[in-house]
């Protein structure tokens, strides 16, 4: 299991601060392999020299965003976590595949009475490249940097960044459960399919976990999204339009379902359709 300090900065959800100091040029940084920026990294994490060391990660956007009232409300959490960084990060190897790379770094393994030495085992740390420079973290990461700013850090702390994966989670199984509904109605209905308030207004053809889940649906809201079934003229069609209220917030993944399956994209909080270009098909 990887130590703490580790674990906060590899899932991304990070808490920091800021002091000032000169960033890092990005002509130095394009020169750094992926090995060489997480070693950078963690080093000028170390030395407190935080705003270099932000600049080769996603979360770059959000710090550069952040007050100095932002950044002193956070830094005693952070100062915590430094002592916790090693003077020598070790590494053992890198992957690199197109735009994206793993950096696998030696951490202490869980301890075992009488062991010596240490134990150890390897974690993974991902980057992408971005503007030419690799960067610690994920795309939906910066991302969300970029839209929230400062406040990222501050919704990070309050779990929204935590809720909205696991809304995002929810619905992608909801809009799956939605295509079996509406197999299940047309089956009982001469092949017509039916729109949402049809489906709720007639819950009680269903079995009871069936109906409870279709009452909740009552007022085409759940979780922060809003959902909206369409059907043909002939009713032998239908499709199921998923979107967050609040993109970036309640979620980032707009959804489209019809009888050959689910598909998903961020698309800027708008509705997307079967075709939209960029679409994913959930698995």
């Amino acid at each position: 299991m990887t130590s703490l300090w580790l674990a906060l900065f590899l899932v991304g959800w990070l808490t920091g601060s800021l002091a000032a100091q000169s960033p890092t040029s990005p002509t130095q940084a394009s020169a750094l392999t992926p090995t060489d920026t997480v070693q950078t990294f963690y080093r000028l994490l170390r030395e407190q020299r935080f705003t270099e060391a932000f600049q080769l990660h996603v979360c770059g956007p959000a710090v550069e965003k952040m007050t100095p009232q932002q950044l002193a409300e956070l830094e005693p959490e952070f100062l915590k976590l430094i002592g916790g960084i090693p003077e020598k990060l070790t590494t053992s190897g890198e992957t690199v595949t197109g735009d994206d790379a793993t950096v696998f770094v030696v951490v202490p393994a869980d301890a075992t009475p009488g062991s010596q030495p240490a134990r150890t085992t390897t974690a993974p740390v991902g980057l992408i490249r971005s503007n030419g420079r690799w960067l610690i973290g994920d795309r939906e990461t910066q991302a969300l940097a970029l839209a929230h700013g400062g406040n990222f850090f501050k919704l990070s702390e309050e779990g929204v960044f935590v809720k909205m994966t696991q809304n995002e989670d929810a619905m992608a199984r909801l809009v799956t459960q939605l295509v079996e509904i509406e197999q299940v109605f047309a089956r009982n209905n001469q092949g017509q399919y039916g729109t949402l308030p049809e489906l709720v207004t007639r819950r009680d053809e269903f079995r009871e976990d069936i109906a409870r889940l279709l009452a909740s649906l009552e007022s085409g809201e759940i979780l922060g999204h809003t959902i909206t079934i369409e059907v043909t003229p002939d009713r032998r069609d239908f499709a199921v339009y998923v979107v967050p209220k609040r993109h970036n917030y309640d979620g980032r993944y707009s959804f489209y379902a019809d009888r050959s399956g689910v598909r998903y994209r961020n698309y800027g909080g708008a509705r997307i359709e079967k075709d939209t270009p960029g679409n994913k098909t959930l698995n």
